[in-house]
């Protein structure tokens, strides 16, 4: 693991901002585990097990796409240009099947089998297992004045599926910690900058630990399943600080790996919130 300079946070000014944007992902009547794949030469085959919640009998297509991490969270959808610059596994991974039927509390499991190709070059392959509710006869319709609307919303959901080929090394950095109040609300986030230059991703949750001045150290923030790819160098997250005060003491952040990294401390850095620090944004 690097080793961090600590003293840079000492100067560090809490971050006042009044509006703070919070993103939210939701699908209907389709419950998925897990949520993320991991697959390497020791684990070509993988099972996703999906089951129908609803109350309707519902379809879904099953698809690859291919999708690109965003800064501060999120994904978009490759160009086809792009594509062809991509280091995606859909060449290599088959689906089975590529369409469920659900009924109502119904089950199925869609496979994923590796045929590795020859000569396949070292480093991580990633695609986006992708499912797609098709329309149905019971589908909402609206009736006005003999009119007929229809309502038909498409839910899907889609996965990071990810495969590496030679040895993982990745040494993620926590470069800042700051501060970012939402005045309308009273809520404030731990907002964390990172960097890597490396050629795999990492995953892992964020836990916060905060040490006032005299007082016991406790838990104050928690973020989990976070996944930092190799596209972006530079990545921003924030998590909110639970029951808030602003005082004198250490906040600690640290960057826990989760499943293939489970065990791992990723990175971790402190930041010291001084009284002369509070007078300045008082």
């Amino acid at each position: 693991m690097t080793k961090y300079t600590r003293a840079a946070l000492f100067s560090k000014v809490i971050a006042v901002l009044t509006a703070l944007v919070l993103s939210t992902f939701t699908y209907a009547d389709l419950m998925i585990s897990p949520t993320r794949v991991f697959l390497n030469d020791g684990a070509r085959t993988f099972e996703v097990n999906l089951i129908n919640t609803g109350k309707q009998a519902r379809s879904y297509r099953v698809e690859w796409k291919q999708m690109a991490a965003l800064q501060q969270g999120g994904y978009r959808e490759l160009t086809e240009k792009e594509k062809s610059q991509y280091s995606s596994l859909e060449r290599f991974v088959r689906i089975s099947p590529k369409q469920v039927s659900l009924a109502p509390g119904g089950r199925q499991t869609v496979k994923l089998l590796v045929r590795k190709p020859g000569g396949l070059q070292s480093g991580e392959y990633r695609s986006h297992l992708s499912f797609i509710a098709l329309p149905s006869n019971q589908d909402n319709t609206t009736k006005n004045a003999g009119s007929s609307i229809s309502l038909n919303v498409l839910m899907s959901y889609t996965m990071p599926v990810i495969y590496r080929v030679g040895s993982v090394v990745v040494n993620p950095e926590i470069t800042d910690i700051s501060l970012v109040h939402k005045k309308q609300t009273g809520i404030t986030n731990i907002k964390v900058d990172l960097y890597h230059d490396d050629l795999f991703s990492t995953h892992g949750r964020f836990i916060a630990y905060w040490t006032p001045i005299n007082g016991q150290t406790r838990q104050v923030g928690l973020l989990n399943g976070y996944n930092f790819y190799p596209e972006i160098k530079s990545a921003t997250t924030q998590f909110p600080w639970q029951d808030f005060k602003l005082e004198p003491g250490k906040l600690e952040v640290r960057y826990e790996g989760q499943g293939e990294f489970v065990g791992l401390l990723l990175s971790q850095k402190s930041l010291t919130i001084t009284q002369q620090m509070i007078n300045s944004v008082k």
